[in-house]
């Protein structure tokens, strides 16, 4: 009985260390793939006669196939992002962080239509339009609209319609294929960096847009981009708008297209990006004043630009070359009215075609290392035969507390030298000391002296929101007139302006935030109003306490905007805008891919014309859906 009992017991104890053996074997299996199929066949081997170690086995087995899927599953998904296609250098902002920076999101989020409506939240920018979307659009910087300057993939963006006196009409410059906007806010001017959309994923994205308004307001994008396993990238996108306006007519519509194809692979890039906006737009008339209406316009811009990179402007050593074409046509010409005396653009009388174009080149390069950025970039532009060149040189340098940017530009088409620098100080981790300064030299020798400009500002941190204010101050300056709106519009001697400004940007508690500016000048001349606001409250939350997995979003903001009357000098008197106070609000909510958007501006139904004679957009609706697909 005792030795029975003694062999059951080795039997028993020789049984459990082949199966630890076996199970620690098929364990291991999982984690050292290479050697599986034999540690498994050897598992099996010995574990013949133990059903249950077979059924370890097996069970082992399938750890091992679903390991393997996930890991051909992960190395799918990394092989399927590539490196981004080129872009070209933004400038590092000394403004608070987070101010003054949108990308695509934001951009949606911000509820903005036009470029103008996106910059109305800039101190000491005005935006000037004369009704809804499809009415021209002419921002001015201090009172000076020849102060705001667009930058969009690294070319900068040239008046080349005859009708607006060399001042850009931002109205053509369509929003719906950016994906980052930085707005670099000196002293002297404002210089707005857009860079276009770009994919990185071999997985093609698209993305719907739809929207519908009151005044029949009808929108609709379509995106579609991808990029394949040797680097290469297909990306085309198309945006129809139109809107009707029975009360003083300024009809428009426009097509927008826009396609981008390259390759990038490593360090070196390439790529060849086009962009064609068609638009429309009836007659606007007047109200109330005499002088003659805008013109209708049927007007094409057509660039195409191309680019040479090599490695990315963030890190290291980086060189571009870009070149560029942009065309303009239209069929508008410029008449005089002899009934009053002023000239504005007709073209009842003769449509003969009118077309401009213009050739852009350049040649880009820096370095980063640490904290110090340096880059120096050569534009030559060429156009009916005349080649000027703008080099310019940039550097920064951020380390722990400090935030230094410096630019010096020399600009042959306008004959001035340019100097600029800005500062960003965290002497503590809730104060911010900001300020810039600027000093221009002209070539014309009856410009006396050296025109300054500076800005100075404090703002402290609450929770995430910045609360802050400043002054900022500019030499006297000759101002250009916005004669898109009225060629009987003359210069303004502008002497020294001053203007004080209040600021708050973020969140404040929890998802619950308000982003707003106030500026007050000493006098109320130069085609600025003496007082200016725009404030947004709004709360935009992801729930995660109800909803963990991310897939919701809510945004509901309301908006108040107030300006005073500004001046407009005409040959022998000055007339006015109106004064105005308007309410809106927006909300969005985005369920998984699809965001719904509703927004509602001016629903008091406020009467006000921010150019004389020419009302804008009473109570307009805008709602619709963005929709983004991964397939």
């Amino acid at each position: 009985m005792a030795g029975w009992g003694l062999r059951t017991g080795l039997g028993l104890l020789v049984g459990a260390v082949l199966q630890s053996a076996a199970g620690a074997q098929a364990r291991d299996s999982v984690r050292a793939l290479p050697d599986t199929l034999k540690a498994d066949s050897v598992a099996r081997a010995r574990a013949d006669s133990l059903r249950r170690v077979r059924l370890d086995s097996l069970r082992s087995d399938s750890l091992m196939k679903e390991d393997l899927a996930i890991i051909r599953e992960q190395q799918r998904r990394a092989d399927s992002i590539k490196v981004a296609t080129p872009a070209a250098e933004m400038p590092r902002l000394t403004e608070h962080p987070g101010v003054l920076h949108w990308d695509r999101t934001a951009i949606g989020k911000s509820g903005a239509l036009t470029l103008g409506d996106l910059l109305e939240s800039v101190p000491g920018l005005t935006v000037f339009r004369t009704g809804w979307i499809a009415s021209p659009e002419h921002a001015a910087f201090l009172g000076d609209f020849s102060a705001v300057r667009i930058f969009q993939d690294g070319i900068e963006l040239d008046n080349l319609d005859q009708r607006n006196g060399g001042i850009l009409d931002l109205s053509v410059i369509p929003l719906w294929p950016i994906e980052e906007v930085r707005v670099e806010r000196g002293a002297f001017e404002t210089r707005v960096f857009l860079q276009t959309w770009r994919v990185r994923s071999i997985t093609p994205a698209t993305r719907v847009d739809i929207g519908n308004g009151d005044l029949q307001t009808n929108a609709y994008r379509g995106y579609y981009g991808r990029r394949f396993g040797g680097g290469q990238v297909l990306q085309v996108g198309g945006q129809q708008f139109s809107t009707r306006d029975p009360r003083d007519v300024g009809d428009g519509d426009q097509l927008s297209l826009f396609g981008r194809t390259g390759w990038a692979r490593g360090r070196w890039g390439a790529d060849v990006t086009f962009a064609r906006t068609r638009r429309e737009r009836t007659q606007q008339a007047r109200v109330g004043t005499t002088g003659l209406p805008i013109a209708p316009i049927d007007l094409t811009n057509a660039d195409v630009m191309a680019r040479v990179s090599f490695a990315d402007t963030a890190r290291g050593f980086w060189a571009q070359v870009i070149g560029a074409r942009i065309s303009h046509r239209q069929s508008a010409i410029l008449s005089t009215s002899t009934t009053t005396g002023s000239t504005n653009n007709n073209n009842d009388s003769d449509s003969t075609a009118v077309s401009a174009s213009t050739r852009q080149y350049v040649g880009a390069a820096g370095w980063n290392r640490g904290p110090l950025t340096l880059s120096a970039t050569v534009r030559m532009r060429e156009r009916e035969g005349v080649r000027t060149v703008s080099p310019m040189l940039r550097g920064s340098f951020d380390w722990n507390r400090i935030l230094a940017s410096g630019t010096v530009e020399r600009r042959d088409d306008f004959g001035f030298m340019r100097a600029e620098g800005s500062v960003r100080l965290l002497p503590f981790s809730r104060l911010a000391l900001t300020g810039a300064a600027s000093r221009t030299t002209y070539d014309d020798t009856t410009i006396t002296g050296a025109p300054l400009a500076f800005r100075g500002e404090a703002a402290w941190r609450i929770n995430q929101m910045w609360v802050g204010g400043g002054m900022m101050q500019r030499d006297p300056a000759r101002l250009p007139p916005p004669v898109l709106f009225d060629t009987a519009y003359r210069m303004v001697p502008d002497p020294a302006a001053t203007g004080f400004f209040a600021t708050a940007r973020g969140r404040f508690w929890r998802d619950v935030g308000f982003d707003a500016m106030g500026v007050r000048w000493s006098e109320s001349r130069g085609f600025r109003p003496q007082y200016q606001s725009h404030a947004r409250l709004y709360i935009d939350t992801e729930w995660l306490s109800r909803f963990p997995s991310g897939n919701l979003n809510i945004l509901f903001a309301i908006t108040h905007d107030y300006r005073t009357q500004a001046p407009f000098a005409l040959k022998d008197k000055v007339v006015t805008s109106s004064q105005y106070r308007l309410l809106g609000f927006q909300l969005e909510i985005r369920l998984l891919q699809a965001t719904l958007s509703y927004q509602f501006r001016n629903f008091l139904n406020e009467t006000y014309s921010q150019v004389p004679g020419f009302r804008n957009a009473r109570p307009a609706q805008f709602y619709g859906v963005r929709w983004n697909f991964f397939n």
